[in-house]
């Protein structure tokens, strides 16, 4: 076979190129990435255990103070006066 020949022999291409990928998919790749990067930085700077106690530690606070309120509401309604030195915020209670 020449050279001649096989330049005009019709070829079957096995190998297309893909089709482009739309902007939207792109997009939504690079978010997806970008958030598995931030992620993996998060736990190689603060690992796994450390973030548990941290959670711990802030859920305890959370904890408290959500205690100061009616902690603090109970204190200034018994002392220093009892019943008569009532927060503007309580409640106003007859006493018979």
């Amino acid at each position: 076979m020449d050279k001649q020949k096989r330049a005009d022999s019709p070829t079957v291409d096995l190998h297309p190129w893909p089709l482009p990928v739309s902007t939207r998919m792109l997009n939504i790749a690079k978010a997806v990435i970008g958030a598995a990067m931030v992620l993996i930085l998060i736990t190689q700077i603060l690992p796994a255990n450390l973030l548990g106690g941290m959670m711990n530690h802030f859920f305890t606070i959370l904890l408290l103070l959500s205690w100061a309120g009616p902690a603090r509401r109970m204190m200034r309604r018994y002392t220093s006066g009892g019943r008569n030195n009532q927060s503007p915020e309580d409640p106003k209670t007859e006493d018979p």
